[in-house]
């Protein structure tokens, strides 16, 4: 069904919009002068511009106040006085020399002390000769270090390794001014060379340590074989502390004796005449204790008025160390390791072997 209705057309005039207000007009008065019946605004006074800030002194200044411009130029650099800085020169010269002079002076003597010495010191121990905790076991091989001093050649420092049962010995000796040599012992064999070459000597004659006796308590003692119960009764320990031979444990002392009473102690007793009457001879004396091998009291030193030896100890009673006053043969010590394990060391090849001549002792340096 289809809309019938008609729209019917706008009047003539008539444009969709109500007519615009009438225009009134406006009383204006000149720039320059003020209206007296107008209403008046109240007048401010300019606002000053505030200092300017700057972004450091203030952690909570604006974006603007960090941007900031500063109103007079940064101050310039300060001037120092060429004498000023020579004496700051001077000040960094002298603390630098002190510090050479300091190490030069005591820089050899602390690194000796931290290579040379192989203990360690610890805590106190009581005044008292230990007593063992562990019973020894069997010492076959032992490998220690002698330090003895020569007329001729200074200090000797030999490292041995050795199997008393069977008198296989390597010594390795260290010599300054001198090539170090390495000398293989076994019963009367002896090879001898220098460490730096592959060439091998044999000598007639094997000799252990310049001819000293190879026997176990010659080089590791106990401390009844070192001190017998009747020196230790007459000793006295000066000092005592815990301390380390290597990986070992032992107790440092520092013993003071008098001669006199090692030469009473360790004199032999002259043997008692027979019997004139024919009565039977009185018992023989108890035998002295001695002292070990390769330990003797020097001639004419029993009237010193004190020796003082340094030794180690450890739990089972081995002197791990023993420092020795020059009466007693100024002979130094250490014990690194025991065994009670053969040992045999790699002996060289024919083929490595030359006669010992008098080239060869010269290469040799002996």
């Amino acid at each position: 069904m289809q809309d019938t209705t008609e729209l019917q057309a706008p009047p003539a005039g008539f444009s969709g919009f109500p007519p615009p207000p009438p225009v009134r007009p406006v009383h204006t008065s000149p720039p320059n002068l003020i209206n007296q019946g107008a209403p008046q605004l109240p007048t401010l006074a300019p606002v000053a511009p505030r200092p300017p800030t700057a972004p450091d002194a203030n952690p909570f200044a604006t974006s603007m106040n960090q941007h900031w411009a500063p109103t007079s130029a940064p101050p310039g650099p300060k001037r120092r006085s060429p004498g000023r800085r020579i004496f700051k020169w001077l000040v960094v010269l002298a603390l630098f020399g002190g510090a050479v002079y300091a190490g030069v002076t005591y820089g050899p003597d602390l690194m000796n002390l931290a290579s040379d010495d192989e203990s360690v010191d610890e805590l106190a121990a009581p005044l008292v000769f230990p007593t063992p905790t562990a019973a020894p076991s069997p010492i076959r091989t032992a490998t220690f270090t002698v330090e003895r001093p020569d007329s001729l050649r200074g200090l000797q420092r030999f490292e041995v390794t050795a199997d008393f049962e069977t008198g296989v010995s390597q010594v390795m000796i260290e010599r300054s001014g001198a090539p170090n040599l390495e000398v293989l012992t076994l019963w009367d064999q002896t090879f001898i060379r220098r460490v730096d070459e592959a060439v091998w000597y044999q000598l007639d004659r094997g000799q252990f340590l310049d001819g000293s006796d190879s026997s176990v308590t010659r080089w590791i003692r106990t401390l009844d074989q070192l001190l017998p119960p009747a020196l230790r009764n007459s000793a006295v320990i000066d000092q005592a502390t815990h301390s380390t031979i290597g990986t070992e444990a032992a107790t440092r002392l520092l013993v003071s004796i008098d001669p006199a009473d090692i030469a009473r102690v360790t004199a032999i007793p002259a043997p008692l005449p027979p019997a004139a009457d024919g009565t039977p001879a009185p018992p023989p004396a108890e035998p002295t204790p001695q002292l070990p091998p390769g330990l003797m009291l020097q001639p004419g030193t029993d009237e010193e008025p004190t020796l003082t030896m340094e030794i180690w100890v450890d739990s089972a009673g081995i002197v791990r160390k023993s420092i020795m006053p020059a009466e007693l043969g100024a002979e130094t010590i250490t014990v690194t390791s025991v065994s009670a394990v053969e040992w045999l060391p790699v002996f060289p090849t024919p083929e490595m072997v030359q006669p010992f001549t008098a080239s060869a002792l010269s290469n040799l340096g002996l």
